[in-house]
């Protein structure tokens, strides 16, 4: 049995964590860390899932992190604060991660072949 290397769904991961650990940053030194605990929240919420999809391919988690960035950039698209530039880019980002996290087995299949 060939095992998978799933390489694109390792990549959207990596982007995403990367993308998760600047806002971090980016929030602490703007606000400070009123909202750190939020964030550091969801990324330990997120490495769970992550553990979760590469030790035990949990079918389950990969949904649920799939899931967690479409609805998120679903909500970025009808706040009235995601209005500039950045806004647009997170919801965009949301959305296209969670595309390439749920659908990665098609991506990787047409782009093997």
């Amino acid at each position: 049995m060939k095992k998978k290397k799933r390489p694109i769904l390792k990549l959207a991961i990596v982007f995403s964590i990367i993308v998760e650990l600047v806002l971090m940053l980016l929030v602490y030194y703007r606000i400070g860390a009123a909202r750190l605990p939020i964030h550091i929240s969801r990324l330990i919420f997120q490495s769970f899932l992550i553990f979760l999809i590469l030790k035990y391919k949990s079918k389950t988690a990969l949904f649920i992190l799939a899931a967690y960035h479409i609805l998120t950039g679903i909500l970025h698209l009808f706040s009235l604060k995601s209005t500039g530039i950045i806004g647009i880019s997170l919801m965009s980002f949301h959305l296209i991660i969670g595309i390439l996290i749920y659908f990665h087995e098609y991506f990787e299949n047409k782009l093997i072949k």
